[in-house]
């Protein structure tokens, strides 16, 4: 499709909607969380990619000093080494034949560690590995609640003892993910929590190296314990899967310690109609900027808008957004442009072929999103 931005232009000259990136914001955050992991000994970032999709982010996350980068789906693990980058967890199980076959393709190129909790599917990817003359590095997910998939921690050692039974893998060590510490606000509360599992994982890593077996990495932390995480006293290194700090939204800047990440992500709208002295109508809606909470899918909480207060209520459809203005601080005229966060980034970023940088509110670059359908 033919896009009418060029660079130097004004952001008020996009066409609407357009998702837009503040890169002094951005480039804020990954300079905050670098410089705190420079800080601390023993800690590793690790960060996670399902949210920009970007390489050329990753690339300043590595350069800041990330050992490496994580992400979920095969098919994003596959275009991120075809840019050169090839470090790369792939924090998800991979199954299905053509699917472990492109695994083992992609592994002969890259330094890839995979997930597995199963054994049966281990088995397969050792005989696909062994067929294609290698061997494909998994980690052991440790299962932490209803919407994880992985091993209890309970029955670990035992299912490591038998994994190491095929000579296609190479067993690296665990990676889990406690989702449910992001519904934790407070950071004290969620310290404890984090370091309640973190013990039970230092115990296992205990067993499993008295059993012989080397467990070469761990990978636990994630957005939410980016500053805790390495504060643990009995484990170093675990791998922190931060990701969405670098755009961060609105709804992930209330819980305690995330405050420091700037919402360096937004949906770029303009008011198309007034009806009544208290409505606006915008063009952007559900097909451009999502509505659901970033830790609580279920909630529909919607956008914020940035530099407008006075907005009473936002109601979404597809590609319009009715809103409620009660005494706004600012004069709202058909025609106008604002700027909403979202309530999600990362799900708001898939919605979009491209990103507009912006830099003292002029175009300074323009980003395809080609990593958005690649699963």
């Amino acid at each position: 499709m033919l896009d009418h931005v060029r660079i130097g232009m004004d952001k008020e000259e996009i066409d609407t909607p357009a998702l837009l990136i503040d890169l002094d914001a951005l480039e804020k955050n990954i300079k905050t969380m670098a410089d705190y992991y420079r800080s601390k000994k023993g800690a590793a970032l690790l960060p996670h990619q399902k949210g920009h999709r970007l390489p050329i982010i990753a690339r300043k996350q590595l350069a800041s000093g990330a050992v490496g980068v994580s992400m979920t789906s095969l098919g994003l693990a596959e275009y991120y080494v075809n840019c050169g980058i090839t470090d790369i967890l792939i924090t998800s199980e991979v199954a299905g034949v053509n699917k472990i076959k492109r695994l083992v393709s992609l592994s002969k190129h890259a330094n890839i560690t995979v997930g597995v909790d199963n054994l049966e599917n281990a088995k397969q990817i050792s005989e696909i590995a062994i067929a294609n003359h290698t061997k494909v590095n998994v980690a052991v997910e440790l299962y932490m609640g209803r919407v994880s998939c992985g091993v209890e921690i309970e029955e670990a050692k035992r299912f490591v003892k038998d994994l190491v039974k095929f000579r296609g893998i190479n067993f690296k060590g665990f990676w889990w993910h406690q989702g449910t510490l992001s519904a934790i606000k407070s950071w004290e509360e969620r310290k404890r929590r984090h370091f309640e599992t973190l013990d039970r994982v230092a115990a296992l890593k205990d067993e499993v190296e008295d059993a012989g077996i080397n467990v070469e990495m761990l990978s636990g932390g994630y957005t939410c314990t980016w500053n805790i995480t390495p504060e643990y006293p009995h484990l170093k290194n675990i791998g922190v899967q931060a990701g969405s700090y670098v755009f961060n939204d609105w709804c992930s800047r209330e819980i305690e310690g995330l405050e420091v990440f700037e919402c360096a992500l937004t949906v770029l709208t303009r008011c198309i109609s007034r009806p009544k002295r208290d409505k606006a109508i915008f063009d952007f809606g559900m097909n451009s900027c999502s509505d659901e909470h970033t830790h609580n899918y279920h909630n529909v909480v919607g956008p914020k808008f940035k530099d407008l207060e006075g907005v009473k209520s936002i109601y979404q459809r597809e590609e319009l957004a009715a809103v409620t203005l009660e005494n706004p601080d600012r004069e709202v005229r058909v025609g106008d442009v604002f700027e909403v966060i979202p309530p999600h980034a990362d799900t708001t970023a898939k919605l979009h072929d491209k990103y507009y940088c912006i830099r003292k509110g002029k175009v300074e670059a323009i980003w395809p999103n080609y990593g958005r359908g690649l699963l």
